[in-house]
């Protein structure tokens, strides 16, 4: 069984019914909706396909809705090509002039936070501008890079985080159509603190939706700061390796994946890797060789989950490139992850820690009941090496942990009373999970929040 789980980004390229049907069937786990980009009826459409799919496979997917954040645009503006050396200038307008070489910037607040000096980045750093010289109503910048100046792309300062608020306007009314919409996970963008998620957790609560898990994206200077802190907190952790590149060099950014990742699984938090997993596939019906190295790194660190994004949205090969990243990371799975020093163990946590070291000693399954997911996910913390079966009654739940670490959820269907190992080994058994002569580590808690039950049981 794969242990490490595959998402993909839902866009143009596999808004179809039969494109999500493939990907599934090729290994998807769970999807990613960008709700920067996507219009209201295609991810409608999306989310009846995938439950529609569930449903006819018995399978449970999650969905993710990935909030802009606070994402600062160019105004309108007709395109016009730049090359390296060009002089341009920064206009606080919502249009600007191709003509006269006017970049409009609407959001005062970020125009008046350049100074001179200051790096600017146009579509994720495709063209770089340097600000030379600065006046109440523009900037001069020179060129640093070709490229072509667009209307509404992205821009940003290197090395700053913009003075603006983490929950937009935008995202409030998207967090009402994902509450609306029974999604599983929020991703929440440009967090810089702690207090950030506890803003939407707060949102969360007053709705009465509380069952939604927050996804952290750390993608600025101040949440690597304040990393720690942040990981505690959260539900799950996503290494937003595009966007820390505004703030950190090229050269900086392997080490704070490797950071990130080791930080979140020793506390115990789920982590996902992002940005240009397999991004010549937007293109190329193959991989390249450091593709695959990336790809093979990252398993081996140990993430839970890895991201497409453009690959499987606006890409060529939607398919393909989840067959390929299933491929990669079956054979590095061949290694065992690495392993990390864990911190904030509590009693249950090592009551969990016991049961996987003992599985891995029997070379045992391990069959859990977990109604909240507690149970299940302390279990995919420490990596154990055999097949992880998790029932849950909870179908929310159930869709949640499919993108953790080893598992392979199902919902339990039976009267939720007391513990039903037997019962669950049974279906197991049914359905040849289990067979004759296999050892099982059965677990679970008394109540909810805990694990402390633990039996092993001859098929």
């Amino acid at each position: 069984m794969r242990k490490t789980k595959i998402i993909a980004t839902l866009g143009p390229a596999s808004w179809s019914q039969q494109v999500i049907s493939r990907l599934v069937k090729e290994g998807v786990n769970g999807f990613r909706i960008n709700l920067s980009h996507a219009k209201t009826s295609e991810m409608e459409k999306a989310i009846e396909y995938i439950r529609s799919i569930e449903e006819k496979r018995c399978i449970y997917i999650p969905i993710i809705g990935d909030l802009q954040g606070p994402v600062v645009r160019l105004g309108e503006i007709e395109d016009f090509e730049v090359a390296k050396g060009d002089k341009v200038f920064l206009v606080n307008r919502e249009e600007g002039s191709a003509e006269a070489r006017e970049i409009p910037l609407p959001e005062s607040k970020v125009f008046y936070e350049i100074a001179e000096g200051d790096i600017l980045l146009i579509e994720g750093g495709r063209i770089r501008l340097r600000a030379d010289s600065i006046s109440d109503s523009s900037i001069e910048c020179m060129v640093l890079t070709d490229g072509i100046v667009r209307k509404r792309k992205t821009f940003a300062i290197q090395g700053k985080d913009l003075p603006l608020p983490t929950i937009t306007e935008k995202d409030m009314r998207d967090v009402e159509w994902c509450i609306e919409h029974d999604i599983d996970y929020i991703g929440l963008s440009f967090v810089r603190n702690s207090g950030d998620i506890e803003v939407l957790k707060d949102i969360l609560r007053k709705k009465d939706a509380e069952n939604i898990k927050i996804i952290t994206k750390i993608e600025t200077k101040k949440a690597v700061e304040n990393l720690k802190n942040i990981i505690k907190i959260s539900d799950a952790v996503l290494v937003a390796r595009g966007d820390l590149a505004i703030y950190y060099g090229l050269e900086e950014i392997p080490e704070l994946q490797d950071r990130i990742i080791k930080t979140s699984r020793s506390y115990g938090k789920p982590v996902i890797l992002a940005t240009q997993i397999m991004e010549s596939m937007t293109e190329n019906p193959m991989p390249t060789r450091s593709e695959v190295l990336d790809v093979m790194h990252a398993v081996r660190e140990g993430v839970d989950a890895l991201l497409l994004a453009g690959e499987t949205a606006i890409g060529k090969y939607p398919v393909e490139s989840v067959s390929w990243l299933r491929k990669i990371i079956i054979k590095a799975e061949e290694k065992k992850p690495e392993e990390v020093v864990f911190e904030n163990e509590q009693i249950y946590d090592k009551f969990a820690r016991g049961v996987v070291i003992l599985s891995d000693l029997l070379k045992s399954k391990i069959v859990a009941f977990s109604r909240k997911g507690s149970t299940a996910r302390r279990i995919s913390r420490y990596r154990p090496q055999s097949d992880v079966y998790v029932f849950t009654p909870n179908i929310k739940v159930v869709r949640q942990l499919n993108i953790l670490w080893g598992l392979k959820p199902y919902l339990y269907k039976g009267l939720d009373r007391g513990i039903p190992l037997d019962e669950i080994v049974e279906e197991l058994k049914s359905t040849g999970e289990l067979s004759y002569g296999d050892l099982a580590i059965a677990t679970a808690g008394l109540r909810t929040g805990t694990t402390d039950i633990i039996r092993i049981i001859r098929i």
